[in-house]
């Protein structure tokens, strides 16, 4: 059983690492295309029905947006949809996908309206220090989707309610004591509503701080192996991971800020555009912070591995329980098909936590002795 489970989960993950691949590399493309050749035309004839600055701009990133999400919809589709099914994964219905998908087309669409608005105004205003203003503006952008996120995106998906097992609750308290962390921020989502695969997170800032927890993992696990889990959690809010991983998106931005000022400041001319500040270089843009995240990518991912290793020490070391630990990453692996040894370039690219087999040697090797646990 556990050697087919191994082959499924392999082919499972190759297929979906291939769906990454054509993915980054279509998006690419498309914003390479519009760069060279199609986004001047999309402004021509946007400047045909308004002159207004911000309805151009508005119009414009609508246009782009509908373009890229039609040509990506077919890889959308078959990853978040047809081979999840294929390999048993889901329990959503089709229509309750494209519900979804509409979902996040038109909050992706707001959001990025308003970014790009606010980032236009810098650059007609301070053409040569915009990407200061724009990193600053990213800054308490991200704090605030960070703070926000739980009370006004996650609902719009998933319904949440406080933790009721009366057993487990007493369970989680007692680990949450002195962490700042209490039971009533403990939430149980209806992942089951879609999917097999079980999950946790923390999430939100300050008032809105929360371990969340799916269905499909609380329902299923040991007290033990669900306390197991919830210290995993308790770590990111010990150790301020989600500040952390903040500042690191501050560095990110600031870079890719900066670049995107170098590039556009060489092409502007060579490719026909007006100015810094003409909407039809939007794709320069787009393809710069792209680029370098792709490069940026392995480093990322390390250091998310690294604080995610450091949350899998506390978590012993919190409940005193390897056991109970490694038992939840087998079941995890089990449970949504997870490549436990990936290969180690697949491992730099895709991983923002250590593969399942790692995290299991770290739970022996922590404690020095060799469990007698039946893998």
């Amino acid at each position: 059983m556990k050697e087919q489970s191994a082959e499924l989960s392999k082919k499972y993950s190759l297929q979906k690492y291939i769906l990454a691949i054509v993915g980054i590399t279509v998006a690419l493309i498309y914003l390479l295309f519009m760069g060279l050749f199609g986004s001047n035309i999309i402004k021509y004839l946007i400047s045909l029905i308004t002159t207004n600055q911000y309805l151009l701009i508005a119009l414009y990133i609508l246009v782009f947006t509908i373009i890229l999400d039609v040509i990506t919809i077919p890889l959308s589709f078959y990853g978040g949809f047809v081979l999840e099914h294929i390999f048993k994964l889901s329990n959503q219905k089709f229509l309750s996908w494209v519900k979804d998908e509409l979902k996040k087309f038109l909050i992706s669409l707001v959001l990025l309206v308003l970014l790009v608005e606010i980032m236009y105004i810098f650059l007609r205003n301070f053409p040569n220090s915009w990407w200061i203003f724009v990193t600053i503006v990213w800054i308490f952008f991200s704090i605030i989707m960070a703070k926000l996120a739980p009370v006004l995106i996650f609902p719009l998906f998933y319904k949440s309610v406080p933790i009721d097992n009366k057993e487990v609750k007493e369970g989680l308290d007692s680990l949450a004591e002195g962490t700042g962390i209490n039971i009533q921020g403990v939430y149980k989502i209806n992942l089951s509503k879609d999917t097999k695969k079980a999950n946790a997170a923390l999430a939100g800032l300050g008032s809105t701080r929360r371990v969340l927890m799916g269905d499909t993992l609380l329902d299923s696990y040991s007290l033990a192996e669900i306390k197991s889990v919830f210290a995993h959690e308790l770590g990111h809010h010990v150790y301020h991971h989600i500040w952390k991983m903040l500042a690191v998106g501050t560095i990110t931005g600031f870079l890719g800020f900066a670049l995107c000022h170098c590039v556009l400041s060489k092409v502007i001319a060579t490719l026909g555009y007006q100015n810094v500040h003409d909407i039809a270089a939007f794709p320069i843009i787009c393809l710069t912070l792209g680029v370098l995240g792709f490069i940026l990518l392995p480093i990322q991912n390390a250091f998310s591995r690294r604080l995610e290793r450091t949350c899998d020490r506390y978590a012993i070391e919190k409940t005193n329980d390897p056991e109970a630990f490694i038992s939840t990453m087998d079941k995890l692996a089990e449970q949504n098909l997870a490549d436990r040894n990936p290969n180690r370039l697949v491992e730099l690219f895709f991983y923002s936590h250590p593969p399942i087999s790692k995290r299991i040697e770290m739970a022996k090797e922590h404690w020095g002795q060799v469990l007698q646990y039946n893998r």
